[in-house]
């Protein structure tokens, strides 16, 4: 086979960061229905699941991010009409949950990165496993993704991953969410994980460190 090529529905081999590596994905999101209760149901239920095995891979590209938002708000408010039509409501306002005055539609930039995140979370919560020593092995510790100067010579995918998670400014929050069950200790590090406050130990005593 050439490449790229699609197994098991992904495509192989093609660059996530180009539009037309997403184009197949945007043609599935067309449609019309009858009414607006509809819609939304089809926009949390269908379009926004229809991405989920791209974006629990792939880095969504700010460009495809819009255009699919695009689709969803034509599709809400257009009926599947391809002229444009009025936006009565802000899209992140249609975002928030439903007991904050949305609709609960999922933004789709921050589910992307949600999934991308939930890599690391489960490269630090599973115990064993092929994919997990498969990972291990190329890249190091889930811990590196925590690491600010992570290497430049790692796969986009590592790199996308470490950016939506880790200690960047965008990725921050996944570290600052985090609470350790200690067992034995054999999961946590003394000296380099935070206990009290936003400081380290070695970084709070870098003398007896």
């Amino acid at each position: 086979m050439k490449i790229p090529f699609v197994y098991l529905g992904m495509p192989i081999g093609g660059n996530p960061r180009l539009k037309q590596f997403w184009q197949p994905m945007i043609e599935k999101w067309k449609g019309k229905l009858i009414s607006m209760v509809g819609h939304v149901c089809l926009i949390k239920f269908v379009l926004s699941t229809l991405p989920l095995y791209y974006l629990s891979f792939y880095k969504l590209p700010k460009c495809v991010s819009n255009k699919l938002v695009k689709i969803q708000r034509n599709f809400l408010w257009g009926w599947g009409a391809e002229d444009k039509k009025i936006a009565w409501v802000k899209w992140r306002n249609i975002c928030k949950l439903r007991e904050a005055g949305g609709l609960g539609i999922r933004d789709i930039q921050n589910f992307n990165d949600a999934l991308l995140a939930k890599w690391k979370w489960r490269l630090g919560t599973e115990d064993k496993g092929l994919r997990k020593l498969i990972l291990e092995s190329k890249y190091g510790s889930w811990r590196n993704l925590s690491d600010p100067n992570i290497s430049r010579s790692s796969s986009r995918w590592w790199i996308n991953i470490h950016k939506v998670s880790g200690s960047t400014r965008q990725g921050i929050w996944f570290d600052n969410n985090l609470e350790w069950v200690l067992g034995e200790g054999k999961t946590v590090k003394f000296w380099e994980d935070k206990w009290i406050g936003e400081e380290t130990p070695k970084d709070r005593v870098p003398g007896l460190y």
